[in-house]
């Protein structure tokens, strides 16, 4: 015969059991606070390892608004070694400078051609009537200027007006950035540009970066922030030629791993705080 009672509480619930089921239900209790508390730390968790102080990322801070500011640093590149040239001379006499005309001089170009005048490890050039010519170290408005010279002396050409050009103006980014090996067909570009032309920075990349530069042998290495204001006066704000630019990861990036890792902090945010309700309403 089945025995049952009212015992105070459990209604219809045999007193042996009572103690029982009371031990169950303050499990569940306990193990349904511990979840909501779990849940929220993980929420929490998830927020804090997916924000980003916009002072980490936006560049030039601060800066002031100005009507004009005159630009102090000499953004004209100079020649270097294993620069590839383009060499055009003008005159009102067209038949003078049909030598400097042809493209088939100096390295090898696209398709088998050969294209410009190659800077030699040396620094010099070989051009047709002046012959040998140093051009490393030099503008290119001051190489045309001593080619020309040259040219009027000579009495070859009286009235050679030449404009040289450098043909291989490459730099080189590397890191939080999209990499590669970026060519440009001018000779002036910021860094700031040179960010832009790969891509943007990463949200991981960090905003102080590090550009190797070699120039006249020698090799320099600069940190540069791109959060400051001043670096639009620094005077590596204007690229060189063959200048890397490498953007490390930042702590945040470190820190996780991977920006897999990252998205994952949205998605804990968002299962912590669904879980947190699930379980306040379950009670």
């Amino acid at each position: 015969m089945l025995y049952t009672s009212h015992v105070r509480g459990y209604p219809g619930i045999h007193p042996r059991h009572a103690g029982l089921l009371s031990l169950i239900i303050s499990t569940m209790y306990t193990t349904v606070r511990n979840s909501i508390f779990a849940a929220l730390m993980l929420g929490v968790a998830g927020l804090f390892s997916s924000c980003v102080n916009p002072k980490e990322l936006v560049y030039v801070q601060d800066i002031e608004t100005t009507p004009s500011q005159e630009i102090t640093q000499n953004y004209e590149v100079t020649i270097q070694k294993d620069d590839m040239l383009s060499v055009s001379v003008s005159s009102k006499q067209p038949e003078l400078v049909s030598p400097f005309s042809r493209s088939e001089l100096g390295g090898q170009g696209s398709g088998g051609n050969l294209q410009g005048y190659l800077v030699d490890s040396r620094g010099y050039i070989v051009l047709p009537i002046i012959g040998k010519i140093k051009a490393a170290g030099k503008t290119c408005t001051q190489l045309g200027d001593e080619i020309a010279a040259a040219l009027r002396n000579n009495d070859y050409i009286t009235d050679a007006s030449v404009n040289v050009q450098i043909t291989n103006f490459k730099f080189t980014l590397l890191g939080e950035v999209g990499s590669g090996v970026q060519t440009i067909s001018g000779q002036r570009v910021t860094i700031l540009e040179a960010v832009a032309m790969a891509g943007d920075l990463t949200l991981d990349g960090k905003r102080d970066i590090t550009l190797i530069r070699e120039k006249d042998g020698k090799r320099e290495v600069v940190k540069l922030d791109l959060r400051d204001k001043e670096i639009i006066n620094s005077p590596y704000y204007y690229l060189q030629q063959n200048d890397l630019i490498y953007v490390t990861p930042s702590d945040r990036k470190i820190n996780t791993t991977s920006e897999t890792l990252q998205f994952m902090g949205y998605t804990m945010t968002t299962i912590g705080f669904i879980t947190a309700i699930i379980a306040i309403a379950s009670m």
